[in-house]
């Protein structure tokens, strides 16, 4: 017989499948696009953790606690800037940049215990070959995480080169917006 916690969460549960958050063919991503120039840590945390899927984290823990499975397709959460671009060509950091990344890496320290791996993406626009645009958009990934490890002794950070294949602008392929990093936290 299951207890009256069991049913409740059960039914918590079921909701959040009606709502559209449980089952998906694959996981979504909640990506929040900070550009204040120079965002507080805290803005950049609720970013890369939003709110509900901690809270759909928790629930489902909570369900397999009880020996129950959770059945939920938890959403990945992201976070880009328009503040952390690039020249065309051009892997360097901007003061601009550098000033967002110190909120990012603030950010990450006080929530090393949240997440286990961060997975940095690099992004070009559509201007160059398919081959230099591979090359640039890993060379910009990593760049950021030599800032994150260097400044900040951050580890468990990834790198992956994206291209122009997720243009965050396709109306204009060629637009500096494209030519960017975005963070993926696995928590």
């Amino acid at each position: 017989m299951k207890t009256a916690k069991q049913l409740v969460l059960a039914a918590a549960l079921s909701g959040l499948f009606a709502s559209g958050l449980g089952f998906a063919a694959e996981p979504e991503r909640k990506t929040v696009s900070i550009n204040d120039r120079v965002p507080t840590s805290q803005q950049v945390a609720d970013a890369l953790f939003p709110k509900e899927i901690q809270d759909l984290k928790a629930e489902c823990a909570q369900a397999e606690k009880a020996g129950m499975r959770c059945q939920s397709r938890i959403p990945k959460s992201s976070m880009d800037s328009v503040l952390v671009t690039f020249a065309r060509g051009s892997s360097s950091l901007t003061p601009d940049a550098k000033e967002f990344l110190a909120a990012v890496g603030k950010a990450l320290k006080s929530k090393e215990s949240l997440w286990t791996s961060v997975t940095i993406e690099g992004h070009t626009d559509v201007t160059g070959t398919r081959e230099v645009n591979e090359r640039l958009s890993k060379e910009r990934a990593d760049v950021v995480k030599d800032y994150l490890a260097t400044n900040f002794g951050l580890t468990r950070i990834e790198t992956i080169g994206r291209s122009s294949d997720q243009l965050k602008n396709p109306a204009d392929p060629a637009g500096a917006v494209n030519r960017r990093i975005e963070f993926l936290p696995e928590w």
